[in-house]
């Protein structure tokens, strides 16, 4: 596990699940094998089960008694859901943020999503996954609210979650190219309204993705 040196034990074991998990090498409803995992991770087993329980309460990690830990599952509903309070969350944070906006966060913005796009063009979901996420979180800081922050932070997690059950098409790619172009020009105007629109518009766009694969891949109880 290589990561900063001021972290501890736990918060490098925790960083190292999280990355499975978007990644979708520990995909959603998978029994986790904490034997296999410690000696993976050479680690032992009580900084694992502490990570273990943050992340089941960030609602990533299902604590199943005498069964074990598993990657969180989630309802159509649970989806649905999860990317309503998604729209609402983000177009609030758009309307903080986009005042804030230099030339210079834009021109950062254009950077991330450029690569964001080729990255799923090429079929790299998790390299996607690292640069959407990085879009919304830098707009959630230009919104100088810690609450939403943090809030946001925890639902980003899940949202990994669901994005790996959609297998996004390069037909997806390509309005998620679209929308993002249309979301800069309404960040360069200054747009609060069209700006706040787009962005419900494109996460229903995901959300429609995902509820579409899910179909296909679980069926209905």
């Amino acid at each position: 596990m290589n990561a900063p040196q001021h972290q501890t034990l736990r918060e490098r074991i925790y960083e190292e699940i999280v990355r499975l998990i978007v990644s979708g090498e520990l995909p959603s409803g998978v029994s986790i094998d904490e034997k296999l995992l410690t000696e993976r991770l050479q680690v032992s087993r009580t900084p694992f089960r502490e990570a273990i329980g943050t992340l089941a309460k960030e609602g990533l990690i299902e604590i199943k008694p005498y069964r074990g830990f598993f990657v969180r599952s989630f309802s159509r509903k649970e989806i649905e859901d999860l990317y309503e309070l998604r729209k609402t969350l983000e177009c609030f944070a758009v309307e903080l943020a986009v005042p804030q906006m230099s030339d210079t966060h834009i021109a950062g913005f254009e950077r991330i999503l450029d690569e964001a796009v080729a990255a799923l063009r090429r079929g790299d979901l998790q390299t996607y996954g690292m640069r959407d996420r990085e879009f919304h979180e830098t707009i959630a800081e230009l919104s100088g609210s810690a609450p939403l922050i943090e809030t946001l932070a925890r639902l980003a997690l899940q949202i990994q979650i669901c994005r790996a059950i959609a297998n996004e098409s390069k037909e997806f790619a390509e309005r998620a190219a679209q929308e993002r172009d249309d979301i800069l020009q309404a960040f360069r105007a200054r747009d609060i309204p069209r700006a706040k629109a787009l962005m419900h518009a494109h996460i229903s766009d995901v959300q429609q993705a995902v509820l579409t694969r899910f179909r296909k891949e679980i069926p209905a109880s």
